[in-house]
């Protein structure tokens, strides 16, 4: 089975531009080049998923402006009161009510989309809150989400690999993810320099993530653990020797594996969650997992020491 694959590519600029070193004059750049290096530095200051649920949620707004002929922008807040109640109320673009959580992403989406445009709109506007507060009231302001992994359930899943390339790679990346806490897409982004091995432990140095906006940079330590079925540190090992990218340096430490072998590109994020779901159905665990639910400490560190 093919796995998706995220780009190693940076995202385009001027070729003199992107070589030029920090802080050095380019006398020869013109305003045009200037412009698209600001307008790529523009691309970074909001996440990607972010700036994804930005562009659906904004052809959402402009179609129902177009249906009811009203204009997008400026936007009037009592036109945004009636497309909020049509999707707290009646149905969102895919035929469905959404959550309440979501119609506040719309609302926070349609404000983006005017300071985009230089403008201003106020979410906090007196008839947008009572709307947004009458729709968390009424529909409940609580979302279900997938369930954390405890100890008992690493142990289950460490217990149901088999052998196999892939079957390492996937107890590494759930064993170093809910160890250190990580986000999926800072497991994605580790290249092989980034594990640092000494005296048993790992130190994992994040050169960007969600919580570090300003990429200040941070190293967290993962501890080797007490159980062998379940030491973090083992199995990213066991995985690097065996995939043998010990010396790959600033290469992807976690890769995809075909039948020809290790390739060449990084995971993609939602490879890393397919990977813990589809491992715990493998374990017999019942309730819906995400890889998700690492970030925010939500689960029980003393699995990675194994039980």
């Amino acid at each position: 089975m093919e796995e998706s694959k995220g780009a190693l590519v940076p995202s385009p600029c001027s070729e003199h531009l992107r070589h030029a070193p920090l802080g050095q004059w380019v006398p020869d750049a013109t305003a045009e080049q200037l412009d698209r290096l600001a307008d790529d530095l523009d691309q970074d200051s909001i996440a990607k998923n972010t700036r994804k649920s930005y562009l659906s949620d904004g052809a959402s707004w402009v179609a129902f402006c177009g249906r009811h002929r009203i204009k997008p922008i400026p936007a009037k807040p009592a036109d945004v009161r009636r497309y909020l109640a049509q999707l707290g109320a009646v149905e969102g673009r895919k035929g469905a009510k959404l959550k309440p959580r979501t119609a506040q992403r719309h609302l926070a989406s349609i404000a983006a989309a005017h300071r985009a445009a230089g403008l201003e709109f106020d979410t906090q506007h007196p008839i947008l809150k009572r709307t947004m507060s009458g729709i968390l009231r009424r529909y409940g302001a609580r979302q279900e989400g997938a369930r954390a992994l405890r100890a008992r359930d690493i142990a289950a899943i460490c217990a149901s690999f088999g052998p196999g390339l892939r079957s390492v790679r996937n107890k590494a990346i759930i064993l170093l993810g809910f160890a250190g806490g990580f986000r999926r897409s800072e497991i994605v982004a580790l290249n092989v320099n980034d594990l640092v091995f000494e005296e048993g432990l790992v130190r994992v140095i994040l050169r960007r993530s969600k919580a570090d906006r300003q990429g200040h940079g941070r190293t967290i330590v993962v501890m080797p653990g007490e159980y062998s079925r379940t030491r973090p540190v083992a199995a990213v090992r066991a995985w690097l020797e065996e995939a043998e990218l010990e010396h790959q340096g600033d290469n992807a430490a976690f890769r995809p594996v075909s039948l020809s072998g290790v390739e060449s590109t990084c995971l993609s994020d939602k490879t890393v969650d397919r990977i813990v779901k589809s491992a715990a159905r493998a374990a017999g665990l019942k309730e819906s997992y995400s890889a998700h639910k690492s970030a925010r400490g939500a689960c029980d560190r003393s699995a990675c020491a194994g039980r």
